[in-house]
């Protein structure tokens, strides 16, 4: 590159040359009868004007102008000693028209632009150049013959105070020419105004705060960066740091920098260029390869963040030749890349998750080799319309008057953006999978393009499913040439779901419905044929469908009943869309048969049906009534600490007319009075049919009312009920309503108003049942749940129940019912069997205590589950309902009275206290047993009871245990052990069960020891001081009263019939 070049005289005049296109075929260019068949890669070769046929050593710089009176295309070939003008209109014939002297002399630096129809040219050490300014539109009345030769003084204009200047950089949106290296500005930026003038512009700014600019790009910038857009900003190569800065040029008079982008193994930033949408700069490092050794490097850095730009990928050449400088038009990168010619790279895959560059086609115009030295091409200018492509540069760096100008074309050049055809389109479900897919093809009505489109593409949904089913969707369709041009078109999809029409004797058109499907019925259908899961469904006119017990119809969307729809006891219908509907225009049954009741017995129940009401199904009842939970107060004779659902007063429920709302839980006694003759001693079931309306569907609501702590401590109680025709899940109502704790059940257990032997209750609370989400705790009444009233989590079609809810008093809430819990099985009678979900894996455990003259008696359960602590949960610690027994666990504190309670993970060493009450006003027997224990741990785990009071352990898997009470409360008198059966290691001993509790303690240890029997017990302070005790009865555990010690730390010595053990106690 660094080469003396004497002064070529100019010898002769070519004003034309002929050339014939020669296509790149088997990798070169073809020259037959010469030395240079040029390698090459798709492009065709066209035509060539030497160096020295211009009158110099050597091409450098090359710029383009499309004259706008008559499209013809000139290229302007920067030399050494010179400037070239050529017409390259016909590009196999181009003409020499011109060309213009240097002011001063030869460089090996001369750089060119042109704005609006005048050429800018500098020359770097080259004295006082200045900038020579040339109207173009002077050529238009040149033929080449001769050529012209103007001299340095036959210039439209000059800037001199710049001296000589490395490179000039036009914005053509803000007409701003900035002058890169300036000489006589110490080799900084100048910027001149081209709208004042554009042959003698005023100088306006010197940019010298960050040294020499080697290249640039100069924009109006309408890129991603928000922050930025419609500011002028100035992307340099200042070869000086390395660094490339992007700077606000939009006020000249106060220009700032916004973002710097470095990179490593920097040598010397030359030039860089955004693609076309300005998210990225391509940058060349000139002789990074030349110092490093690696193949062409080219780096591409985001600048979706200006102020923030990151290196996004690094492509490598396929030679270790130089980069120069590189231009981007539509998708294509061109690169001159001095010895391997001109690359052409495809830039769209730096969009990719995995960004790449790929090149395309190239032109090698230095035949000798592709190695790292400034021989070959210096310069690209790939924007002519045409598709001309010229490529200017040396040649062999040490040979006078080779290289020169270089006029090529990509046979495959498209200018012309494709048409886009759309063709609308209907979208069939597959039924299944319950979707369907497009892609472009489906919608592209016959799109073209002059050359070929390369791809399609759709934005907008593509994929659809049954609750699309219906609807209309817009998608664009783009096509794309290989040149990156688009067009693009709208075409509208309609979604249907693939009808299968039901014809009798099993037969279906389509086959058996699925959930892509439109299930038609056209001839009476009963699912004892088969459940139906479906998109949608339609019953013909004067045609049946019957949803069987069990069974179930399941569609996304809507249902429309023309003939009749009936829903037997325990079947399902169930949609999942909260904005389908069930569109009735026939008739719609939902039949419900409640279990055996008796003449005094009542029901809570609800309505499947959006306007059934008390005159139509429930016409019958002699009693319905509603519940005004504003006015609840609590009943005076239960007793404090329990739950209560017996009013003072009884004024909380009100003879109900009209309509059920949904979600709302009534009283219903559907006998004909309260001596119903119909009604034997052992009850009988009544049948329901909703048919008022259509099926709930979607999110229903309730509003609960609070009564605030004061007036209802215990929470105040409000009806709901299970809204659909189908079952519903518990757990799943508790999770989408968090305010609610529990979930009540009435069991049917005792008729209601009958006095209970020496209890003052109206209401019996031992006939409530209890669900907390995990865990189902049977109703007092129901002795071992021999009659299963222990609710596991579902909840069947028209099944009412109670929820307590809290608040300050007056104010209200909402309870929400939605298509997520709904279920297509378990829905078997109103207190139906269900499992708990498989996301809650809980080992529990059920204890039941009964006194044995009357039968009353009441359950508590423990559940350990890991996503709850051993302290208070809400939601998973339920107080215990105040029946007549309540037998109720405590924290590890002693507070709290719960009927539930959900403890963290089991572990080795739990311990539980537990209490109980009784209203009975008597001394009467009671027994405690184990009722049921599931959970890995727990089978392999053995649960002993100890009463504190007697100071008795028990084995509950071997026996249950009996003690005698009266009247009262009794908290914190049990406590529940667990000891983890195992086989015994070496060394280990019986005595290596032994346990303490509580430990610290401020007054009484118990000692448990449930392998070996206590025979005496030494408790002795560090100094050797002891209390003893000696245990004349045969025991497994002993209570010792330490309350005369000090506060601090002692052992005790725990002798057995199995040996002795020593263990520390803390005194509080």
């Amino acid at each position: 590159m660094f080469k003396n070049l004497p002064y070529l005289a100019l010898l002769f005049i070519l004003p034309l040359q002929v050339f014939a296109q020669i296509p790149c075929s088997g990798g070169i260019i073809n020259q037959a009868g010469t030395a240079n068949d040029y390698p090459c890669s798709v492009l065709t070769y066209q035509s060539r004007i030497s160096a020295s046929a211009m009158g110099a050593n050597e091409a450098q710089d090359s710029w383009g102008w499309t004259d706008p009176l008559n499209n013809k295309e000139y290229a302007i070939v920067a030399l050494d000693n010179g400037t070239a003008f050529v017409d390259i209109t016909n590009p196999t014939s181009p003409i020499y028209l011109a060309r213009l002297n240097t002011h001063t002399g030869s460089s090996l630096w001369r750089d060119v632009k042109v704005y609006q129809n005048h050429a800018y040219i500098v020359s770097d050490s080259n004295g006082n150049h200045g900038v020579q300014i040339f109207d173009l539109t002077r050529l238009r009345t040149l033929t080449g013959s001769p050529v012209v030769t103007f001299t340095n003084s036959q210039v439209d204009g000059r800037l001199s105070l710049i001296g000589s200047a490395h490179n000039v950089i036009i914005n053509e949106d803000t007409g701003f020419l900035y002058v890169l290296g300036a000489g006589t500005n110490g080799n900084n930026q100048r910027i001149f105004n081209l709208n004042s003038s554009l042959t003698n512009p005023p100088s306006v700014a010197i940019l010298s705060a960050y040294g020499y600019c080697h290249d640039a790009q100069v924009v109006i910038y309408d890129g991603p960066d928000p922050d930025h857009q419609g500011k002028e900003l100035f992307i340099g190569s200042f070869s000086g740091s390395d660094f490339l800065r992007i700077l606000d040029v939009t006020n000249k008079a106060s220009i700032t920098q916004i973002g710097v982008i470095d990179y490593t193994n920097k040598y010397y930033t030359h030039q860089g260029w955004f693609t076309e949408d300005k998210r990225f700069f391509i940058v060349g490092d000139e002789v990074d390869e030349e110092n490093i050794g690696f193949n062409t490097r080219t780096l591409v850095f985001d600048l979706q963040d200006l102020d923030n730009p990151v290196l996004h990928y690094t492509h490598y050449g396929s030679t270790p030749a130089i980069d120069h400088n590189g231009y981007v038009r539509d998708n294509r990168f061109y690169l001159a890349n001095y010895s391997a010619g001109m690359r052409v790279m495809k830039v769209d895959g730096l969009y990719n998750t995995t960004p790449t560059m790929t090149e395309v086609a190239y032109m090698d115009t230095y035949v000798a080799n592709s190695t790292a030295a400034f021989n070959g091409t210096w310069n690209v200018y790939p924007y002519f319309e045409s598709g001309n492509l010229i490529m200017t540069g040396f040649g062999n760096a040490g040979v006078n008057g080779d290289g020169g100008l270089f006029i090529v074309r990509d046979p495959n050049y498209d200018n012309i953006d494709p048409v886009a055809v759309c063709q609308n389109i209907i979208a069939t479900l597959d039924k299944t999978t319950g979707t369907v897919t497009i892609d472009a093809l489906d919608v592209d009505g016959g799109s073209t393009d002059n050359i070929g489109i390369v791809s399609r593409s759709i934005s907008g949904q593509t994929t659809f499913t049954c609750a699309d089913v219906g609807s209309v969707f817009n998608v664009t369709l783009t096509v794309t040439d290989d040149y990156g041009h688009t067009d693009t078109c709208v075409a509208t999809v309609t979604v249907e779901a693939e009808t299968t029409t039901y014809l009798g004797a099993g037969t279906w058109t389509n086959g058996t419905p699925g959930i892509g499907s439109n299930a038609k019925i056209s001839n009476d259908y009963n699912t004892s044929l088969g459940s139906i899961d479906a998109c949608t469904c339609e019953i013909d006119a004067v045609r049946t469908l019957t949803i069987q017990a069990d069974d179930y119809l399941k569609t996304e969307q809507d249902i429309i009943v023309n003939g009749t729809l009936i829903v037997e006891h325990q079947g399902n219908v169930v949609q999942t869309d909260p904005s389908a509907s069930v569109i009735k225009n026939g008739t719609i049954n939902v039949n419900v048969t409640s279990p055996n009741l008796r003449k005094r017995d009542f029901m809570i129940m609800g309505s499947p049906m959006t306007t059934e009401s008390r005159s139509g199904v429930w016409n019958s009842s002699f009693i319905v009534l509603d519940f005004t939970p504003q006015n609840f107060l609590p009943h005076p004779n239960v007793p404090a600490g329990g739950t209560n659902f017996a009013d003072d007063d009884g004024d909380w429920y009100n003879y109900h007319t009209g309509t059920l709302n949904p979600g709302e839980g009534y009283v219903n006694r559907p006998q004909s009075g309260y001596n119903d003759p119909t009604v034997p001693p052992t009850g009988r079931p009544f049948n329901f049919t909703y048919e008022l309306g259509t099926l709930n569907n979607g999110n229903i609501t309730y509003t609960n009312y609070n009564n605030g702590p004061a007036a209802n401590p215990n929470g105040t109680p409000n009806m709901v009920a299970n809204p659909y025709a189908c079952a519903i899940d518990a757990a799943s109502f508790m999770t989408a309503n968090p305010g609610v704790g529990a979930l009540y059940f009435w069991e049917h257990l005792t008729p209601p108003g009958t006095p209970l032997p020496v209890s003052n209750l109206r209401f019996d609370m031992d006939d409530i049942s209890i669900f907390d989400g995990v865990t189902g705790l049977p109703a007092a009444n129901d002795p071992g749940n021999a009659q299963g009233t222990a609710p596991n989590g579902i909840i069947s079609t028209g099944q009412g129940f109670g929820i307590r809810t809290n608040g300050t008093a007056g104010s209200t809430g909402t309870i929400t019912f939605n298509n997520t819990m709904r279920l297509t099985s378990g829905n078997n009678t109103l207190r139906g069997l269900g499992t708990v979900g498989e996301d809650l894996t809980p080992e529990k455990l059920l204890l039941e205590i009964r006194e044995k003259t009357h039968g009353y008696g009441a359950f508590t359960a423990i559940t350990f589950l890991e996503s709850a602590s051993d302290g208070l949960d809400e939601n998973l610690d339920t107080n215990r309902l105040a029946t007549i027994v309540s037998f109720y666990s405590h924290l590890d504190d002693g507070t709290g009275e719960f009927a539930i309670q959900t403890r963290g993970p089991f572990a080795k060493g739990k311990k539980i206290p537990l209490g109980f009450s009784s209203q009975i006003d008597e001394t009467l027997e009671y027994e405690i047993s184990l009722t049921n224990m599931e959970g890995l741990n727990l089978d392999s785990t053995t649960v002993y009871l100890y009463d504190h009071q007697e100071n008795i352990i028990t084995n509950l898997e071997n026996d249950s245990y009996t003690f005698k009470s009266g009247k009262g409360v009794f908290h914190n008198r049990f406590t529940l052990l667990f000891k983890t059966e195992r086989v015994l290691g070496p060394g280990e001993t019986a005595i290596d069960s032994i346990d303490l509790f509580p430990n610290p303690t401020m007054k009484d240890i118990n000692i448990f020891s449930p392998d070996a029997y206590l025979l005496n017990l030494e408790v002795f302070d560090l100094m050797g001081r002891k209390i003893s005790q000696k245990i004349e009865e045969t025991k497994n555990t002993y209570t010792l009263n330490l309350s005369g010690l000090n506060t601090g730390v002692y052992f005790i010595k725990i002798d057995t019939d199995k040996g002795s053990v020593t263990k520390k106690i803390i005194k509080k």
